[in-house]
């Protein structure tokens, strides 16, 4: 069997422009959220398929994680992970936290509301449901993970295969459904499948390096990466030991600011060392920031540090960013120095892609 290049389906899925697609029943498995056209009627010759808005790459991200019963974030992965639980359990857990807390700002409100004009009321109503949208999001992302809950790679394959295969028989019912309605483009639908079919058959092998790597590349589509320019991951292993079974080095090679290389190194169970290399020219502030506001999230602290070359960049000529992460031969991996890695990676393929187009820091997109 030919081996699948999950790294180029996932580029170019992400980058997937849907031309049509049917518009989900109640009973079916929910179709990407878009919008139908508004054309009263087909022209001549054309097809009377109901034609669907494109769907961003941040959409297609989660309509697959979604399809596969996988939350948005890892690290709300990894908290499913150590409690056995279920997304349909994780997400009750979410609400019953959330309903004291929107009692209160309901309270809260109805409190300011008093002797308020009409125009100040409706002031206080929009901050009122800003900040509990903020708060939400906030618990969504601050979850208490066991630093002493290693992960296993063996369970991380096991649930991805599982779940993956569930994802692939509701997407083969979906499409012949469509086919019933007449719709005779799926291919959006074939690219899913083709995707999840992959992690399944990669998960399958119970590697974990190669279970890592999935991993990181599930968590990884929602960068803006350009059909053609992509993303390489590879993971190398190496012997395993009690030092080297708490120390990853990442090597990052961007198109701007040649090769980082961080260096992550457990120092407890929730406390992680990173000591990056890189360029003078490497925002080196913007990539601290970014790993700072991470670690409020992740209930993580770290110490970073930063080894800087005063040489002039090498540029290599190269049509991708890369990164590539070298372990200990180990099934199991502390949840920390794991969402450190992602950190690491996410930000500084984000902060490389930025520089290209003339972005210094995300407080310029502003």
């Amino acid at each position: 069997m030919t081996e699948i290049n999950l790294g180029r389906l996932i580029s170019r899925y992400v980058n997937y422009q849907t031309s049509s697609m049917p518009k989900p029943q109640a009973s079916q498995t929910p179709m990407p959220s878009t919008q139908a056209s508004k054309s009263s009627a087909p022209a001549a010759g054309q097809s009377s398929s109901p034609q669907m808005a494109e769907m961003q790459g941040v959409d297609q991200s989660v309509y697959v994680k979604d399809m596969m019963k996988l939350p948005k974030n890892m690290n709300e992965f990894l908290y499913m992970l150590q409690r056995n639980i279920t997304l349909a359990q994780l997400n009750q857990r979410f609400a019953q936290a959330n309903r004291a807390s929107l009692s209160q700002t309901q309270a809260q409100i109805l409190a300011q509301l008093q002797g308020l004009s009409l125009s100040e009321a409706n002031e206080v109503l929009l901050n009122g449901n800003k900040a509990l949208a903020g708060q939400m999001q906030s618990a969504l992302k601050n979850l208490a993970l066991s630093p002493t809950g290693m992960i296993n790679l063996s369970d991380v394959a096991l649930m991805i295969q599982t779940n993956g295969k569930d994802a692939i028989t509701k997407l083969i019912t979906t499409m012949a459904n469509s086919a019933k309605l007449g719709i005779t483009d799926l291919s959006q639908l074939k690219e899913t499948a083709k995707l999840i079919n992959a992690s399944v058959a990669t998960a399958a092998k119970n590697d974990g390096a190669q279970t890592m790597k999935l991993l990181m590349l599930l968590y990884l589509p929602w960068l803006p990466l350009q059909e053609g320019v992509g993303f390489d991951l590879e993971i190398e292993t190496g012997t395993s030991g009690d030092d080297k079974d708490s120390i990853l080095i990442i090597t990052i090679t961007a198109l701007n600011f040649g090769n980082v290389v961080a260096t992550l190194v457990l120092e407890n169970s929730n406390s992680v060392h990173v000591n990056i290399e890189c360029e003078s020219e490497f925002p080196k502030d913007e990539l601290l920031m970014r790993i700072e506001s991470d670690e409020k999230h992740y209930s993580m602290e770290s110490v970073v540090s930063f080894e800087t070359s005063s040489k002039s960049i090498q540029k290599q000529v190269q049509e991708k960013p890369q990164a590539k992460i070298n372990m200990s031969n180990t099934n199991e991996i502390n949840p920390f120095l794991l969402l450190m890695a992602h950190t690491i990676i996410r930000h500084v393929i984000e902060i490389d892609k930025n520089a290209s187009q003339g972005v210094i820091s995300h407080i310029d997109q502003a």
